[in-house]
């Protein structure tokens, strides 16, 4: 293999600073969170879902904290882990753990089990204080708030053919995989 010169990239933060270079060996094929988690942490966005849910757990049994289960699933779905099943192996990545907050050499994070759990205990309240807290986030990101936002939300069709997997979840005004013929015609004019 050849490697591209030497170069290197430092981020700050884990408690101390993480330096990125090239290596021969093989380390992790999600690097590219690294400067995600280093935005994060600038505009304290896994910060604000954390202080909006609510967390039920009885705190001396806790094994894993709200802020690493929270920034594995952000992380895991930015990754395009969308699956928690993927977070049993995650969970001993070494950069994983360090975009989660622990030592690389830490014991794993959280399993899939746990964070289903995690998921499932959101409530209502906690929901809506996320959903504000992500509009004040949105609202801070212009040097000054906008007077009026504008949502454009387009409901069109994208028929899928074939008889594909999961077709069902695609059923608007009665158009799927089964009446492929008239979706055909309406978009065609």
């Amino acid at each position: 293999m050849n490697m591209q010169s030497v170069w290197q990239l430092a981020f700050g933060f884990f408690d101390k600073p993480v330096v990125v270079e090239p290596a021969e060996s093989y380390a992790t094929s999600d690097a590219g969170l690294l400067p995600i988690r280093e935005f994060d942490a600038r505009i304290g966005l896994t910060e604000r879902f954390i202080a909006a849910l609510n967390d039920p757990r009885h705190q001396p049994s806790v094994e894993h904290t709200f802020a690493e289960m929270v920034r594995m699933r952000i992380y895991g779905i930015l990754a395009d882990y969308s699956d928690q099943n993927d977070h049993d192996v995650l969970g001993r990545d070494p950069l994983f753990k360090l975009l989660a907050g622990r030592s690389p050499d830490a014991a794993p994070l959280a399993s899939q089990p746990t964070l289903s759990r995690f998921e499932n205990s959101s409530d209502i309240p906690s929901l809506q204080r996320l959903e504000n807290a992500l509009i004040e986030q949105f609202i801070q990101s212009f040097s000054q708030p906008p007077r009026q936002l504008t949502f454009d939300i387009d409901t069109f069709d994208d028929p899928v053919y074939g008889e594909q997997q999961l077709t069902f979840w695609h059923d608007y005004y009665e158009t799927s995989a089964r009446n492929s013929a008239w979706s055909t015609a309406s978009a065609c004019g």
